[in-house]
């Protein structure tokens, strides 16, 4: 979401909420188990954060993080591009609050 702040602006942030939470969640299976959900939905569940989250942690606190690997992996592509949004979004937009370095104040009429 914040990728999608930096680079569309404020609705950004309405666009990634509104996937994550119309679609992340309920595909992901956190409830109950992800093999509960219909066949393709399973899979696709796992592949948002929440998802992949949710896979991360079940064998992380019962099982001493065996077969994480790839939960973690989705992670982490997640996180790549994310990253890589908010950066290049930053960089493209100049922040209109501050005035640039040996800018002259305006003055003040009154």
């Amino acid at each position: 979401m914040a990728g999608f702040a930096a680079l569309i602006g404020p609705p950004g942030v309405g666009l990634g909420a509104l996937v994550m939470v119309l679609l992340g969640n309920p595909f992901s299976g956190i409830t109950s188990a992800p093999e509960l959900l219909p066949r393709p939905v399973d899979t696709i569940g796992q592949l948002p954060p929440s998802g992949a989250g949710g896979s991360l942690l079940r064998p992380v606190a019962f099982f001493d993080g065996s077969a994480a690997g790839g939960a973690a992996l989705t992670l982490t592509v997640w996180v790549a591009p994310g990253l890589t949004a908010v950066l290049s979004g930053g960089r493209h937009r100049a922040p209109a609050a501050f005035p640039a370095p040996g800018t002259p104040e305006p003055a003040l009429v009154g």
